[in-house]
């Protein structure tokens, strides 16, 4: 999602909530996770093993009580609290917004190869530094625009 394109209506189920992730936190330049890719990375990142077949089920909301430890492998896999899962009333379009940077953010870093250390690294410029590096990164990016 750019900031130009409108915002989706945030998903309210799990059902919409697992679907939205896995349709929305891929890298860029590629679609979306098929059920077994993200049964395959849901493994890598946390070990938990799943069936592309229960990806299957929770996106179309054939499951809709999964155990605590596939909700909070999803969570860990895709970058969100594990309570982004369950029902809320409070209709916080705040907070989506918020949970879609964030899962827009993972899938940038995952996509890049960024590691944990360079980040970190990044985030403990000081302020001068950090503007140099983003008056590069502008530069980068205006050059190799037509």
């Amino acid at each position: 999602m750019t900031a130009h394109e409108p915002a989706d209506p945030p998903p309210r189920t799990l059902a919409e909530k697992v679907d939205w992730l896995i349709s929305h936190a891929h890298p860029a330049g590629r679609g979306p996770y098929s059920n077994a890719e993200a049964a395959a990375l849901i493994e890598k990142t946390t070990g938990q093993q799943v069936s592309h077949t229960t990806i299957w089920k929770l996106r179309n909301g054939q499951a809709a009580n999964p155990q605590m430890r596939l909700i909070e492998a999803l969570a860990t896999t895709f970058g969100v609290p594990p309570a982004y899962f369950f029902d809320n009333n409070d209709d916080d379009e705040q907070q989506a917004a918020l949970i879609r940077e964030q899962v827009e953010l993972l899938a940038l870093i995952r996509d890049t190869s960024v590691t944990a250390t360079q980040l970190r690294t990044l985030l403990r410029l000081s302020p001068e530094a950090l503007q140099a590096v983003t008056d590069l990164i502008q530069h980068t990016t205006c050059s190799k625009q037509p």
